[in-house]
């Protein structure tokens, strides 16, 4: 089996992955739940991207503030009332691992997801509990284990209900429409194929997903791509749109719709997309599915991966190697 084929297989396999990391999750014993003024997420890209999510998904149902933290310094507002959960799939992401020994001197709660590496070892040290995710693959094939991990913890830790029946929801999704969404991705490939993608997302529910769009397709598909928010969009990139000239047709806009998104926010989208309209080349709307907010989020994570290995096959480009990425580290490794 290619890369080409291994990639698509670890994204098609996204409800499997939350079935199982489910019972990982229920292993651990993370002591008594209590109460927290705050939860910060420390992680790095594939990683990094599960505590945004979680922010997206508290948003409208969840009053716990909740910040991620994509640096070597944490927030000064980590305090000992706070839940601090850091996340490394390699274990060994420096920027994350810093992070963690700074939350261990502010003598707050401390919660670490991983497969192993040097966070793996130095929570263990440090009595922290730890969930163990299975290794041996990319980190940003690993979300379902992740994003779930973090998810479930924080029902256990009592932050949040437990999403078992939103989980359950979303898996049954997923698995009912992946051949559904794998058809709709290659018609969205085609596309974006030599274009720029900027997607957009309309609702707070979805700005991670925005992002999780972004990164997919700089590591999988390796373009660049932009990612904005409305109802911001209108009070300032409305007006860059389209300039320079160059993009105004090689840009396809990408927009994430929900039906949390607010009724004047599509008002707006609309307009915009009205007066801008010789600065970009096409549009594309791809609104969620399901009923749950999870589900919903869920089933535009799916397309969105789905898209960017399909335009990886489309550009003759192997998903799974991202050689700047290991340069960096290297290069880095050296000091």
């Amino acid at each position: 089996m290619g890369s080409m084929d291994s990639m698509l297989d670890l994204v098609l396999g996204l409800p499997e992955q939350i079935v199982e990391a489910v019972v990982i999750s229920e292993r651990v014993n993370f002591g008594r739940p209590r109460s927290f003024d705050k939860l910060v997420v420390a992680g790095m890209g594939g990683s990094g991207i599960s505590g945004d999510m979680v922010r997206c998904l508290f948003w409208g149902d969840n009053t716990m503030t909740v910040l991620s933290c994509r640096d070597y310094n944490i927030p000064a507002a980590v305090t000992s009332r706070t839940l601090f959960v850091a996340i490394s799939y390699s274990g060994n992401t420096e920027e994350t691992l810093t992070a963690f020994h700074q939350a261990r001197r502010r003598n707050c709660r401390i919660l670490a997801i991983t497969s192993g590496g040097k966070l793996g070892r130095a929570a263990k040290r440090a009595g922290v509990p730890v969930i163990t995710v299975p290794d041996g693959l990319p980190p940003r094939a690993a979300f379902g284990y992740l994003f779930v991990s973090l998810l479930k913890s924080l029902g256990k830790l009592g932050v949040c209900h437990s999403y078992e029946h939103d989980l359950a929801e979303a898996v049954g999704l997923m698995a009912e429409c992946r051949s559904k969404w794998l058809r709709k991705a290659r018609t969205v490939a085609g596309a974006l194929l030599d274009q720029l993608p900027v997607v957009y997302s309309t609702s707070r529910l979805l700005d991670a997903v925005a992002e999780r769009w972004r990164c997919q397709l700089n590591e999988n598909a390796k373009v660049m791509c932009h990612t904005n928010v409305f109802p911001e969009h209108n009070h300032n990139e409305v007006v860059g749109m389209g300039s320079p000239d160059f993009l105004a047709k090689n840009t396809i806009v990408v927009g994430l719709i929900d039906r949390s998104t607010y009724g004047r926010t599509m008002l707006r989208l609309g307009y915009a997309l009205d007066i801008t309209r010789n600065g970009y080349a096409k549009f594309l709307k791809l609104k969620t599915e399901g009923k749950s907010s999870l589900a919903r989020m869920f089933s535009l994570v799916m397309l969105g991966d789905l898209v960017s290995v399909e335009l990886a096959r489309l550009r003759g480009v192997d998903p799974m190697p991202v050689a700047r990425i290991d340069e960096l580290k290297r290069r880095m490794a050296k000091g």
